[in-house]
């Protein structure tokens, strides 16, 4: 799994800014350090080369791997792969402006360098190509685009589109998302993969895109990212879809030890407006009875525990995707943020979730 911020090396970008940036990355734990070697208002010579190998050098000490966005005009200065090794880059995004032949044969260097194709863009013909082309797609990764002007950013439909075709070819994916703290400019209005992450919170958009099940790692479009976006974002597992839940005064300390367990299961066969938690009736089945309380109508993205009056059903944890009446035998104890509903949308049928309390109603 990929954990990436992004340098620019710009009148607004020094070299000691960066590799300060990079210090904090990387001692947090991030793995992949993302640059361009052709933005509009970045002019590239061999001064700035120096400048990014310089950089490179702390990203190598925290053990990041590097990957550079570059167009066909920046190879008039880097005229053999051997050269991007020599200065610490792994990876090599690559866009518009080469062939399919060209991508293949760059797919079989020997340096060591991988390739990497746009994911936003790719279309089955191009990965076709590429495999009677003889390419290695075992060297090949997939980035999709970040979009600095508002909206112009991708659909998650879209992006689940184009990511599903790169995983048809085992290519490992990444996107992008947007620091709320550190905007980068000319534009400053985030630089996120997708359009609704613009003024998202970096982790929230983070977990929507790793909960999907088809994004290898996500990066910080822009620079410079936060302290406490950077750690939050990293605190991430992408194996547990975790939630906030606003909690009910009403809710009792019985109640209390179900929503927190360490992690629910969503059933196999949960319905579609209802997903079940397996594990928690099961601990309620240990002698716990829930009294009926607080049995008010149970809006969308309510949070609710089956009392006694349910029967062999009490105990039991829901979360409600459409709104349903009120129930005597059914208590709400809490609602999930407004932000979040999109990640309890990402809860499928075997999947594993669990909660963190929010602020009290």
């Amino acid at each position: 799994m990929f954990y990436g911020i992004s340098i620019y090396q710009t009148d607004e970008y020094k070299t000691e800014g960066n590799i300060e940036y990079i210090k904090k990355a990387g001692e947090i734990g991030y793995n992949l350090l993302f640059t361009s070697l052709h933005l509009p208002e970045q002019s590239v010579d061999f001064g700035v080369i120096k400048e990014f190998i310089n950089v490179f050098k702390i990203a190598k000490a925290y053990k990041m791997a590097v990957i550079a966005d570059i167009s066909p005009s920046i190879l008039n200065i880097f005229t053999d792969l051997k050269e991007f090794q020599d200065i610490g880059i792994n990876i090599l995004r690559i866009d518009y402006g080469f062939s399919a032949d060209k991508i293949a044969k760059m797919t079989l260097n020997k340096y060591g360098i991988n390739i990497c194709i746009n994911a936003s863009t790719v279309t089955r013909i191009l990965l076709e190509e590429l495999k009677k082309l003889g390419a290695d797609f075992k060297r090949i990764y997939a980035s999709h685009n970040f979009y600095p002007r508002p909206e112009t950013g991708l659909s998650y439909r879209f992006l689940l589109e184009k990511s599903y075709l790169c995983k048809e070819y085992d290519l490992p994916v990444i996107a992008f998302i947007p620091s709320q703290k550190g905007k980068r400019g000319p534009l400053y209005e985030g630089l996120p993969t997708l359009e609704i992450h613009r003024q998202l919170k970096a982790e929230l958009a983070a977990k929507h895109l790793l909960y999907a099940g088809v994004i290898d790692g996500v990066v910080f479009g822009d620079a410079y990212a936060s302290q406490e976006e950077l750690l939050k974002v990293r605190a991430i597992d992408p194996g547990v879809i975790e939630l906030n839940i606003e909690l009910y005064p009403q809710i009792s300390d019985e109640e209390k030890k179900i929503v927190f367990l360490p992690s629910h299961t969503s059933r196999l066969d949960s319905p579609e407006y209802i997903i079940r938690s397996e594990e928690s009736r099961g601990y309620a089945r240990i002698g716990v009875n829930i009294k009926p309380g607080h049995n008010i109508e149970r809006k969308a993205y309510s949070v609710t525990i089956d009392n006694e009056m349910y029967k062999r059903y009490s105990g039991e944890l829901q979360i409600v995707l459409k709104d349903f009446p009120e129930d005597e035998r059914v208590n709400v104890v809490g609602r999930i943020p407004d932000e979040e509903y999109i990640l309890v949308n990402q809860i499928k049928p075997g999947k594993k979730f669990r909660f963190t309390e929010g602020r009290r109603k």
